[in-house]
């Protein structure tokens, strides 16, 4: 198991270094708590996957917007947790062999792995003194507006989302997933900052963390409908194992080719009868349920190896990496997320 390296400083070249070289500063998955002037602290995780490089350049400008002579003047106590820099050197989301750090948090269904019980430690130790928010940031591989997600819908974590932005997703899973972790603690969020390195979401990230540094409390009235669009996952679309797959600009014969540019469909609705990919084979695409009901029969159309959806429904965080489709999926479906009044 590797051990959990606690600090309560920056080393300086932090500020200045590449993800692929993250561990010239931090040799193992580091926390580090430093002292503002605010209390209760905000928690930010980056590098849950270690090609998600955002996060660090995030902390990075907001760390230097506060070096003062060496040392750090923060309007708030700030702990920081730099996770799986094993795999940030070497360019990948996780390796093969280890539970994915943003699926060992409480509640994962793998609480005996090495890295849910380094996840145990850090929870430990950030949770003692209570926590003003938790911010965990991320990367799509592929093109997604910047979004938040929230797996609790109170007034707290809606203010949060739309910080952030205009759209933000309500989840459920996977299970062991960071923001989940701290629903009877605080507000929590996900930020997916869209492609690694986007302008965009390292702009929006940079200024919602600021907004929380120097914010007393959350908004006591109920957040305006329009500030906010919320959607929710009503299937995610897997590769059915053992399939070949590709796209349709590659080389070669593959069981399921989707089309091209096909992360295009991130975040707009892919209408009833649109077809989406190609196939040789019955059921090539496995859609379930969050809770894992295979609900394929009511979600696809295979018609003469042409799939498309039975209703409209809107795709999102598709990538073009094949890698990480086999390692996550393929796609989320969303659909309008309604408050029960």
């Amino acid at each position: 198991m590797e051990r959990l390296n606690s600090i309560d400083q920056i080393p300086e070249r932090f500020l200045e270094i590449n993800y692929r070289d993250i561990k010239e500063v931090f040799e193992s998955p580091t926390l580090i708590r430093l002292k503002g002037d605010k209390e209760p602290a905000l928690f930010i995780s980056i590098l849950l996957h270690g090609n998600e490089f955002s996060g660090l350049q995030i902390m990075q400008e907001i760390l230097k917007k506060y070096q003062v002579d060496g040392s750090y003047d923060l309007p708030r106590t700030l702990w920081l947790f730099v996770g799986n820099v094993e795999a940030a050197s070497l360019g990948l989301r996780r390796q093969d062999n280890e539970l994915d750090f943003n699926r060992a948090w409480p509640g994962t269904p793998h609480p005996e792995a090495p890295t849910a019980q380094l996840i145990a430690e850090v929870m430990e130790k950030i949770t003692e003194n209570g926590l003003f928010a938790a911010l965990d940031l991320h990367n799509n591989t592929g093109k997604n507006p910047p979004y938040g997600c929230i797996s609790i819908v109170n007034e707290k974590n809606k203010y949060l989302s739309s910080f952030f932005n205009h759209i933000g997703m309500v989840f459920h899973t996977p299970k062991g997933v960071s923001t989940m972790a701290f629903d009877e603690i605080c507000p929590a969020i996900t930020l997916e900052c869209s492609t690694p390195g986007n302008p965009l979401g390292i702009e929006k990230a940079v200024a919602l963390i600021d907004d929380l540094m120097h914010m007393e409390h959350f908004p006591d009235k109920a957040l305006p409908e329009h500030d906010l669009q919320l959607v929710y996952n009503s299937a995610v679309l897997k590769i059915a194992e053992g399939v070949t797959f590709g796209f349709e600009e590659e080389q070669g014969e593959f069981e399921l080719t989707l089309t091209n540019n096909f992360d295009r469909h991130n975040f707009t609705r892919l209408e009833k009868g649109e077809v989406f990919a190609h196939t040789t084979i019955d059921k090539p695409i496995i859609a379930t349920l969050e809770n894992g009901t295979d609900i394929t029969d009511d979600i696809l159309i295979n018609e003469n190896g042409a799939l498309s959806l039975k209703k409209p429904l809107m795709p999102a965080m598709i990538t073009l990496d094949k890698r990480i489709i086999l390692q996550d999926c393929l796609c989320y479906l969303l659909e309008e997320y309604r408050e029960k009044r």
